[in-house]
């Protein structure tokens, strides 16, 4: 594996907060790549990686550390999971959390720090090696820069907590994500980001650590990929094993080749297709439940409310319950992922989508839609 992720730059801004820079399908971001790129149009650079669908994180900006609970509460005191909430209203509920918790600790400095700017890049070579491995790229430089942020607070401030909001990014020819971090931590001490080299200054280099713990990274994960069962067992045993694989989705097109080529492989790949599909679903709403009922068990100890014992007792194991069987559904998708990348695989080995019968379909289909034109 070559460079894996990089730790790329590091800037502090002191003039404001500008989350839309997070977010790669804002005007902000487009119109600064209009601006190194007249003949570009909106969208037309976004790297497009065809070998796996993970397209849900395109232009998502999303609230790390203790913004992310911070941002759940809605203005009548229930919550509401980030991931529930609109990429516009989360922006917004970040930008007022941000300014509000820098309010309760002010900076006597003429100028102070609003944000510090971190981007971390993964290189062409890792992204291609984990696209063949069946992985999806953007879930592992998620979950990677999630423990690295983690790494940091535990230390530079232990028994604290930092905030701070991300954003994918697929606009130039590395996959990357931008990082927004609050300078100040939950308990209001000063969140630093030094490159300081020299024990005169006082400061502590933070931003070698950060390097160091990402080069920990890339080498956790070359073990992990030396072999095929190791990797197999690693991802198993994650609790997003079912997000991490890459599953390909299929555009119309081909799900009309698939129908028209009525072989065993085409057969089975459309049923394994569908099946994931109506998993992925029910998972949805599996997810949807148990945030459901958190947030009633929420609003009704805000409320006073103090169920029984034997209710509590219940609640407990129905909520024990659900978890196994959301377990058990994430397993089984993992598994029906990773058999329809090899059915995939296969497929495209025998027939691909160029075949006889799958052009013949592509024709038809295309010349249908010229003829209702």
């Amino acid at each position: 594996m070559k460079n894996g992720i990089i730790f790329a730059k590091k800037s502090t801004w002191r003039s404001g907060l500008d989350i839309n820079y997070l977010d790669e399908t804002s005007e902000r971001k487009v119109s600064s790549r209009e601006k190194y790129d007249p003949a570009s149009e909106i969208g037309r650079k976004l790297k497009q990686f065809a070998d796996y669908a993970s397209k849900e994180t395109l232009g998502q900006v999303h609230a790390g550390g203790f913004f992310h609970d911070l941002i759940r509460i809605n203005p009548d005191g229930s919550s509401t999971a980030p991931s529930k909430l609109s990429n516009a209203e989360k922006k917004q509920r970040i930008s007022d959390a941000w300014f509000h918790h820098l309010r309760k600790f002010p900076s006597q400095a003429k100028k102070p720090v609003i944000q510090h700017r971190l981007a971390f890049s993964m290189s062409t070579e890792w992204h291609d090696e984990l696209v063949a491995a069946g992985l999806n790229p953007d879930r592992v430089l998620h979950s990677t820069m999630k423990k690295v942020m983690g790494k940091f607070a535990e230390r530079f401030h232990p028994d604290d907590s930092i905030g701070y909001a991300f954003g994918i990014h697929h606009d130039t020819d590395n996959l990357h994500v931008h990082v927004a971090l609050c300078p100040r931590s939950a308990k209001g001490v000063y969140v630093g980001c030094s490159t300081s080299r020299t024990n005169r200054a006082g400061h502590k280099n933070q931003m070698e650590y950060l390097r160091a713990c990402f080069e920990k990274e890339n080498q956790r994960w070359t073990q992990i990929m030396s072999s095929p069962e190791k990797l197999e067992k690693h991802i198993s045993k994650r609790l997003d094993s079912d997000q991490i694989v890459s599953f390909r989705k299929l555009n119309q097109l081909e799900m009309n080749a698939l129908r028209a080529n009525q072989t065993y492989e085409a057969i089975r790949l459309q049923q394994l297709y569908q099946s994931i599909r109506n998993l992925e679903y029910s998972l949805s709403v599996q997810r949807s439940a148990l945030t459901t009922g958190r947030n009633i068990r929420l609003i009704s100890r805000l409320m006073g409310h103090r169920p029984s014992k034997n209710a509590k007792a219940i609640s407990k194991i129905n909520a024990a319950l659900q978890r196994k069987s959301l377990r058990e559904m994430q397993n089984k998708l993992f598994r029906m992922k990773r058999e329809y990348r090899g059915l995939h695989r296969r497929y495209s080995q025998l027939f691909g989508f160029t075949a006889y019968a799958n052009r013949s379909s592509l024709y038809q289909h295309t010349s249908q839609q010229r003829n209702s034109l």
